[in-house]
């Protein structure tokens, strides 16, 4: 994989505004929250205070970590906002939304989620492929959670619609310690 060696201080943390059904899930958004916090990397997030997006803002908040939230008018109550962050942005729409983030972070980190989370990845992803942006995408295969995602990526790689190379454009992590590997 081409990662530029640099220092991460941003990293936005796409993940589901629900906790799935598993409790690992959970525990992986906390841990997040926690080793961003004392490693002294700003959180970039959905703004929500709810689900996973809840767990890792919660923790990154609770052990004295930057987090900047981004949020849509519509999603306010939805998505109950986190009146506690260190930075919260209010946007009218989706687009400015995913923008804002995108521009805030030096790397993203893809947590368990629904088709908001796969709806962001992708947009990241192959704006890496077409070259819009050189920065870090990581995987978070918490519990095997992304392997059909791989699969799925492998089978448009089988079929001729993607080049191989797009496999150097995304590390899957697994767990803190390759994310620690991966900081240092």
């Amino acid at each position: 994989m081409t990662f530029i060696m640099k220092k991460i201080s941003s990293m936005a943390v796409y993940c589901g505004s629900s906790v799935g059904n598993n409790h690992l899930f959970f525990e992986a958004a906390e841990n997040i929250g926690k080793f961003l916090a004392n490693n002294n990397i700003k959180l970039i997030y959905g703004g929500g205070n709810l689900g996973l997006m809840g767990a890792v803002s919660g923790a990154a908040l609770k052990n004295g970590g930057e987090v900047m939230g981004v949020i849509t008018s519509h999603l306010i109550n939805k998505e109950k906002i986190n009146e506690d962050l260190t930075d919260i942005h209010i946007v009218d729409s989706m687009s400015q939304r995913k923008n804002k983030m995108f521009n805030a972070a030096d790397a993203f980190l893809i947590l368990p989620g629904g088709i908001g989370t796969l709806e962001e990845f992708f947009e990241i992803l192959s704006w890496r492929q077409l070259k819009l942006h050189s920065k870090d995408i990581l995987i978070y295969n918490v519990n095997n959670y992304w392997d059909d995602l791989n699969t799925i990526i492998n089978k448009t790689i089988d079929c001729k619609f993607t080049h191989s190379n797009i496999k150097d454009d995304y590390k899957i992590i697994n767990n803190i310690n390759d994310l620690t590997n991966y900081i240092n």
